[in-house]
């Protein structure tokens, strides 16, 4: 019986930490990680190699021509390793991605980790268990070690093919200019 008591106590406390750090390879759906990115119309600024899916392994379907005109259909952001980010004071940080809900309250000595940039400072942080953006309250907090991230982008080209691409290699994404 002590033996399934401290087998069990074991597996909550594995859980329960588990649930502090985002799991490895997190993705973020459907953002755009920088300010005024957008999906739309893009033209590649290289040749561009276009997977079957999201791998630099996976067969190449088509190449995209420098200058080429393609359509940017959505993109994935993918934390291959959370940011660190130490709270320093009690504040407001930031309100549930899904489910929006009252700014979360965070306490001076807290952890939230990075996974994904949304643009002028604000992000996509993870804190037990639950993702949300952060606030404009957030920027001054330190950042113990930055998120490495690698995006994504589906594409279609004229002739109607699509795939995916890591290049960052297209005018057009930036909105703003």
């Amino acid at each position: 019986m002590k033996i399934v008591i401290a087998a069990g106590l074991l597996l909550a406390t594995a859980w329960a930490h588990a649930q502090e750090v985002p799991p490895a390879g997190y993705e973020s759906a459907g953002i755009c990680p920088f300010e005024c990115c957008t999906y739309r119309d893009w033209t590649a600024d290289a040749d561009i190699p276009v997977h079957a899916r999201r791998s630099e392994r996976a067969p190449v379907l088509f190449r995209l021509r420098r200058g080429e005109t393609l359509r940017a259909l959505t993109g994935v952001v993918v934390t291959d390793k959370p940011g660190v980010v130490k709270v320093t004071r009690p504040l407001q940080g930031g309100t549930l991605v899904h489910g929006g809900g009252p700014a979360l309250s965070l306490q001076a000595g807290d952890t939230v980790y990075r996974l994904a940039p949304l643009g002028e400072g604000v992000y996509r942080f993870w804190y037990h268990g639950k993702v949300y953006q952060s606030s404009e309250d957030m920027l001054p907090m330190p950042t113990v070690r930055e998120a490495e991230t690698t995006w994504w982008k589906q594409v279609r080209n004229r002739q109607g093919q699509t795939g995916w691409t890591r290049s960052d290699r297209f005018k057009g994404a930036d909105a703003c200019g």
